[in-house]
């Protein structure tokens, strides 16, 4: 992939609009919204990974919002994040939350997606 190729598809893939996303998505695609705050070292450096997942795992939409964005307490955005949460229909199929406690602060690709798979986030392909 060429870096111009990935930035284009990244700004139409990984989109911060993702109340609409979860609200227009086809009721058999999976949303998986990314929540995240750029001080915190872990939250930075897993959405590096997103276009790769969004790209990997085409029948999924994926977004992002950061947590003070979305008016997430403090007390969540020190202790949940980085978290994922994956849709269907609409409706919350599965969260995971504070994904450090799981593989750490600075897991690699393939283990950010084993676990997002392990915890539901992702379908196994």
């Amino acid at each position: 992939i060429n870096a111009e190729y990935g930035k284009q598809w990244y700004q139409r893939r990984v989109r911060e609009d993702y109340c609409d996303t979860i609200d227009n998505a086809y009721s058999t695609t999976d949303v998986v919204v990314y929540i995240y705050e750029d001080h915190i070292a872990a939250c930075k450096r897993y959405k590096e990974y997103l276009p790769r997942i969004a790209q990997e795992f085409p029948k999924c939409m994926i977004c992002c919002i950061r947590a003070s964005r979305a008016r997430m307490s403090a007390n969540f955005i020190q202790r949940g994040l980085p978290c994922f949460i994956a849709y269907r229909g609409g409706d919350v199929k599965k969260a995971w939350v504070n994904i450090r406690d799981t593989i750490g602060d600075d897991a690699e690709y393939d283990v950010l997606v084993e676990g997002m798979q392990d915890n539901s986030v992702l379908p196994y392909n």
